[in-house]
């Protein structure tokens, strides 16, 4: 009779009027929780609150799906409980296998998801029981400790659609119909070859994702006369390759992208950036450059990024990143000024940012070269402790009784980036820079915008900010943000 006291009451306490469906989604929060590093001490508290939850709970199977193969006790409680749902197996961490492969057998036809880092004989001992059964499998992720042997594993995955393998091989003739693919810590006797790599990017149309993480090639190939042209991939939004410069030539050879897709590539360059593309251009558009819309580029001493249109001052979001590449070796203006006319339509690029450092040791003359590349320049941002002195030789070199080819569009100057403070620079930089302006006027004008970021010294009652606006050195706003915040 109490118990039926107690029940009647807890219908009528406020919570009780959720809907079944809410709860359900609590709980799936509470059952996250069980798979962090910092388990909670009543694990399946939830169910035990009240005879109400604890029917939510047990009736509701996908709150079960996921098999932790280091818990013994949950991972044949979860079994129990999940029925016939889909199932993902996961391991939160590198420990070996605490649940019996036994009742996995059982269920393999219901696994969907395969999520674990195990070491290799456990890996062994797991694929030994379900891999027979993989029919229904869609996604793989599979990993095992650094400082192990290469793992190859002899399972066929056909049916898999997002393929994640780090220090581990499957038989590559068996990937297909993938839409994310990522290979990382393979050795040369297990890295799929060229021609492999090809196969599964024609067999995989729908391709959204490719990560290549030291990937180097086992030998070299003689190309096939049954290998296409191009291999285009339509829907693919990201590709990452990490390796030497003669890989990335031999995989870009064949690849034509959409001008969506974001292409980042980390290598030790040492020639000039087109050397990395076979037909002497993105794989965006490797038969005509002016098509990409790139609009911004950014030039940092060991990187250069490719920003596509509509892409803000020092943006850091992936969508306006068009190509993007990072080098163990400097690589900024010596290996990219050249570079342009190749690989784009220096016509169409407006803004030039000169991140830290990526002046230093340039010749003068290479960078009055990329001045007169970018002769439709516009915005010019000068990250924290560019060198400047560097820069304004350069303007000063400029034979003044002729037609000035260099930044003759140029109409706004941003110095640091927002976040960053650049110290002492009113005491250090702004007299150049008055001079610069002042020349800048004379001979093409003055400027619409300036902009300081956090600059030391730089104040809108100081002297110099004064003169910009008495003097019309600059027609616009003349920006000074000392805290941070929006220009």
């Amino acid at each position: 009779m109490l118990s039926s006291v107690r029940c009647k009451l807890n219908d009528l306490a406020p919570i009780a009027s959720l809907p079944p469906e809410i709860l359900e989604q609590i709980f799936d929060i509470c059952v996250s929780w069980l798979y962090g590093y910092q388990k909670p001490k009543h694990r399946l508290a939830w169910t035990q609150v009240c005879q109400s939850w604890r029917r939510i709970s047990l009736s509701s199977s996908r709150l079960w799906h996921r098999i932790d193969l280091c818990d013994a006790r949950l991972a044949e409680e979860f079994l129990l409980r999940s029925k016939q749902t889909p199932l993902s197996l996961v391991t939160p961490c590198c420990s070996p296998l605490k649940s019996t492969t036994d009742k996995l057998t059982i269920h393999a036809h219901q696994l969907r998801t395969i999520d674990v880092f195990l070491p290799p004989d456990e890996m062994v001992q797991l694929f030994r029981s379900v891999g027979p059964n993989l029919g229904s499998l869609a996604s793989l992720s599979l990993k095992i400790p650094p400082m192990s042997s290469m793992l190859s594993l002899n399972i066929p995955i056909p049916f898999v659609r997002r393929l994640n393998l780090d220090g581990v091989s499957v038989p590559w003739e068996t990937c297909q119909n993938l839409a994310s693919l990522s290979l990382h810590g393979i050795n040369k006797e297990y890295t799929p070859s060229v021609s492999e790599l090809y196969y599964i990017f024609i067999n995989s149309p729908r391709l959204k994702s490719i990560c290549l993480e030291g990937f180097t090639l086992p030998t070299p190939e003689v190309p096939s006369s049954l290998e296409p042209d191009f291999i285009h991939l339509p829907h693919l939004a990201d590709i990452t390759i990490s390796s030497d410069a003669h890989t990335l030539t031999a995989l870009l050879s064949k690849l034509s992208l959409n001008l969506n897709t974001r292409l980042q590539l980390h290598v030790s360059l040492s020639d000039d950036l087109h050397t990395l593309f076979p037909r002497s251009g993105l794989p965006h558009a490797p038969n005509n450059p002016h098509l990409i819309p790139i609009q911004t580029i950014r030039l940092s001493q060991y990187s250069t990024h490719f920003l596509r249109t509509g892409a803000h001052p020092w943006s850091s979001n992936p969508p306006h990143t068009i190509f993007a590449l990072s080098s163990a070796s400097p690589v900024g203006l010596t290996h990219t000024s050249s570079s342009l006319v190749r690989l784009c339509n220096p016509q169409g690029i407006t803004t030039l940012e000169l991140n830290t450092g990526v002046l230093h040791d340039v010749p003068i003359s290479l960078l009055c070269m990329l001045f007169l590349c970018l002769n439709s320049l516009e915005a010019l941002y000068i990250a924290f402790h560019s060198d400047l002195e560097i820069l304004f030789t350069a303007l000063r070199s400029i034979d003044p009784s002729t037609a000035l080819p260099y930044l003759p569009t140029l109409t706004r100057i941003g110095f640091s980036r927002p976040g960053d403070i650049w110290r002492h620079f009113a005491t250090w930089w702004m007299r150049d820079l008055m001079e610069m302006l002042r020349w800048q006027k004379e001979r093409l004008g003055p400027l619409e915008s300036m902009c300081f970021w956090r600059c030391g010294g730089v104040f809108e009652g100081l002297g110099e900010v004064r003169e910009m606006r008495e003097e019309g050195l600059v027609r616009g706003v003349v920006g000074v943000l000392e805290g941070g915040g929006k220009c």
